[in-house]
């Protein structure tokens, strides 16, 4: 069998040997900084067996695959950790995030400060006994019979609603076994430095319906410098909170009184807002946009018409009885925007037609996920959509993409990370329309050289996206806008981006005439 490493050497290495051997008939040293590997394509434990020939990528916490697998590794510590000090404490579940991680706990009442203390110095003992990380794959049933005997009932609810013929890993590390795919570091003991961060309600499957749990959360680095560097930098973003500098400026809130998710804008807060919008109409005036408006709720068939009834229900507000129809609170303001469209009859030579809107919308967030202005349940949309020719459509996606690199440019955003977003599994419209309207975007993408990713099966429903990640003054990666073509259940498809400055969409045929 033979075994590449990539930018490497070849060897031909015996069948049924584990990938931490191939890395070392490659002649590479496995040392505590080799946490996984990609093997073709795929992340893999070290102690993973190869079955066929294989390109070989060890990972290393630099990279993005390498530190998901440490950060995932560090949650199973932390996890034993809290088994150690609180028994009674039942496992739900724990993922890595792009800075740490967290766990939630079945508990009967929330960790405390000295609780987190306790934890923290029983995971750091747990990484000093360096227990060996191993993988076992079990049936359904046993997988049940197994955590149903150590009194994980979330566990075995979580496994009774996979497939019944589905294999089942889990991991073990001395005493401790969790139910996960992986993969894991070979021991715990390649963790460096690890430290708690704090607590948070969060209720299970995110549904308040449920019970509520204890969420911790934690980070982990190679070395203390590392996590010191860190540690000063959520000292920063604590200072810069929009939560925090909203209340201290007396700029906006949230009342009980009201309702979580919304918004109020106190005098001084909508100045800001004022000068941002007049900016907004403006520059999207001088870039040949024309302002619409439309209504806060329409009739429910509008909604089914559209698609968002059948695709974008779990986000919407429950409709309301007027008279003998029912309304909907709008999601979104693409249906307005047709029927302004479709209003009268148009030529081919009135395109490209461009509307643009500020357009206040609603949509159920759960409680759990609302933070400050970044997750509400009504927010103000800026929003636009565009009405061309086919041939006009890679014109029009590059003249939106240097509009949106303007406009963020313009506040200050000029790390960027761009994702082209393909079809998903359930999705609206002929797989023609979407080979074309992934193509437009592609050739747009390229045809201004900019660098994107391709994010498979992330699409939204009725078309492809272009995702467009920031890096705010907090440090942080935020989805700022999305470029998204779109077919609705009507006859016209669309690009969109939405909740960014300046927001646009395409539309290709529709009410138009010959002459």
């Amino acid at each position: 069998m033979k075994v590449t490493l990539k930018n490497g050497g070849c060897q031909e290495i015996h069948a049924g040997q584990t990938v931490g051997s191939a890395l070392s008939a490659l002649g590479l040293k496995l040392g505590p900084d080799i946490l996984a590997a990609k093997v073709n394509g795929r992340t893999m434990d070290l102690s993973s067996i190869l079955a066929e020939d294989a390109e070989v990528i060890p990972l290393q916490f630099d990279s993005v695959e390498g530190r998901e697998v440490y950060r995932h590794s560090s949650t199973h510590i932390m996890a034993q950790a809290v088994k150690e000090v609180f028994p009674t404490a039942q496992l739900t579940i724990g993922p890595a995030l792009d800075d740490g991680f967290f766990y939630d706990f079945a508990f009967e009442r929330p960790f405390t400060p000295e609780d987190l203390e306790k934890i923290e110095a029983k995971a750091k003992d747990i990484i000093k006994r360096a227990h060996p990380v191993k993988r076992a794959e079990l049936s359904k049933y046993d997988a049940v019979k197994l955590f149903e005997s150590r009194g994980e009932a979330y566990k075995v609810e979580l496994i009774q609603g996979l497939d019944d013929g589905q294999t089942i890993s889990v991991y073990s590390q001395g005493d401790f076994t969790d139910l996960c795919r992986g993969p894991h570091l070979p021991t715990t003991g390649h963790v460096g430095a690890f430290k708690l961060l704090n607590t948070a309600g969060a209720y299970w499957r995110g549904d308040e319906r449920n019970p509520m749990l204890q969420r911790i959360y934690g980070t982990s680095f190679p070395t203390q410098a590392e996590l010191d560097a860190y540690l000063a930098k959520l000292e920063e973003i604590k200072r810069r909170d929009h939560r925090k500098v909203g209340k201290e400026l007396d700029l906006i809130s949230t009342q009980d009184e009201v309702g979580p998710g919304l918004i109020l804008w106190h005098p001084k807060g909508a100045t800001i807002r004022l000068l941002i919008e007049n900016f907004w109409r403006d520059q999207h005036i001088q870039n040949g946009y024309e302002l619409v408006y439309s209504p806060h709720i329409a009739r429910l068939d509008l909604w089914k018409t559209s698609g968002h009834v059948d695709y974008y229900r779990d986000n919407m507000f429950a409709p309301m009885k007027v008279e003998n129809s029912e309304y909907q609170l709008k999601p979104m303001n693409c249906p307005f925007h047709i029927m302004i469209y479709k209003s009268h009859l148009r030529s081919y030579r009135d395109l490209p037609i461009r509307y643009g809107e500020l357009g206040t919308v609603y949509r159920y967030e759960r409680t759990g996920v609302l933070h400050g202005l970044l997750r509400v349940r009504g927010f103000t949309q800026d929003d636009a959509h565009l009405f061309c020719r086919p041939d006009q459509i890679e014109s029009e996606v590059s003249q939106v993409l240097d509009f949106t690199f303007f406009i963020l440019g313009t506040f200050g955003f000029t790390e960027f990370e761009v994702y082209l977003s393909t079809k998903p599994e359930k999705a609206v419209g002929s797989e023609e329309r979407w080979a074309q309207a992934t193509s437009a975007l592609e050739s747009a993408l390229k045809g201004r050289g900019v660098a994107y990713q391709i994010d498979p099966g992330e699409g939204v429903f009725y078309g492809p996206k272009i995702d467009i990640k920031i890096k705010d003054a907090a440090f942080s990666s935020r989805r700022m806008r999305s470029n998204r073509h779109k077919k609705m259940a009507t006859t016209l498809s669309r690009l969109r981006p939405r909740r960014c400055l300046p927001c646009a969409a395409l539309w290709t045929t529709g009410n138009t005439s010959s002459s």
